[in-house]
């Protein structure tokens, strides 16, 4: 389910940013669709995420640039953040500053979900995206990374360069735009989309931190997530692809790892229009799709990483997803 107009979400107003810097007009591209009456319309998820993938894919025949999406950054990153910059802006450091973009990211589009491992060995920033009814538009990862690196210098007055970036996509004929604007190695064809950084970097302080203007943000942004719940579909989906490399995922499972019940989580999907059952569904076509479409992986292979017990029933998902068994499959 998702309660916010598209004009009021912060991703688009983003989006919007970035595409007239290379002249075009991104509620003009929207509307001629045919897919959305008004900018104030409130559209299904899946929709949101159709709409979306569509302004991507029509910016790279626009600009027949497939890395456009590591380049339509806006001028100000906070604008992707929206009311929650003032939340990052004013934690004590970047360790609070990612936490709290993490837990408050379905605020600024209900699409999209960030994980966090943060420790002394590690600190791994992972993006997922919902898809709709057609696969991601890659740019869609690219744009939201590249936000992201840009963010940094904003909030604690330096670049932030990550060590190693996944992506999710087949590497491209020419990966230099990547290796580029990540300034890191970049490992095309993985299953997820994550940027690795020094460990070093939680501790750095966020020279415009305030406790009282934290306080207030964190009690808007709580009340504003708490009346969209779109944002645990995206949550959701990103714990499963987390746990099909070990088997199939158990909803008692993914409902611990979102603190809370497995009756709320449930209930929760319910309300948004669907069940367990589907997201883990939808999730393994996704990841199928793509492992299939950079050929790195046996069926054998990719059955096993995505959950499946035996070989057969991954057979029988790709001929029910794709019409043909993996053995047949071509990339679109």
């Amino acid at each position: 389910m998702n309660t916010i107009p598209l004009r009021q979400l912060s991703a688009y107003r983003a989006m919007r940013d970035g595409f007239s810097r290379f002249g075009m007009d991104l509620d003009m591209l929207l509307m001629a669709a045919g897919r959305l009456r008004s900018l104030d319309e409130v559209l299904p998820l899946m929709d949101l995420a159709d709409l979306f993938d569509m302004a991507w894919r029509a910016a790279v025949a626009h600009t027949g640039d497939p890395a456009i999406g590591l380049k339509m950054t806006p001028r100000q990153p906070m604008l992707g953040l929206g009311g929650m910059a003032h939340l990052v802006l004013a934690a004590e450091d970047v360790r609070c500053a990612l936490q709290q973009f993490s837990r408050f990211t379905g605020v600024i589009s209900p699409t999209t979900s960030v994980g966090l491992e943060l420790g002394a060995e590690r600190c791994r920033v992972t993006l997922r995206v919902s898809p709709g009814h057609q696969p991601v538009a890659q740019q869609r990862y690219d744009f939201m990374a590249a936000t992201l690196m840009h963010g940094f210098l904003w909030v604690c007055g330096q670049q932030v360069q990550p060590t190693a970036v996944d992506h999710p996509f087949p590497a491209p004929a020419d990966p230099s735009p990547w290796l580029e604007a990540f300034g890191a190695p970049v490992h095309f064809g993985a299953s997820e989309f994550a940027l690795e950084f020094p460990p070093s970097i939680l501790s750095l302080p966020v020279p415009t931190a305030d406790p009282s203007i934290a306080d207030l943000s964190e009690r808007l942004a709580t009340r504003l997530l708490e009346q969209q719940g779109g944002s645990l579909v995206a949550q959701v989906r990103q714990v499963v692809s987390r746990l099909l490399a070990r088997g199939d995922p158990r909803r008692e499972q993914v409902a611990g790892a979102l603190c809370m019940s497995e009756r709320t989580l449930q209930r929760r999907l319910n309300e948004a229009g669907t069940s367990f059952h589907e997201l883990v569904d939808e999730t393994r076509r996704e990841l199928a799709q793509r492992f299939l479409d950079s050929g790195g992986a046996t069926p054998t292979e990719m059955s096993f990483a995505l959950g499946f017990s035996d070989p057969s029933n991954f057979y029988r998902a790709c001929k029910r997803w794709f019409g043909r068994g993996p053995g047949d499959y071509r990339p679109s």
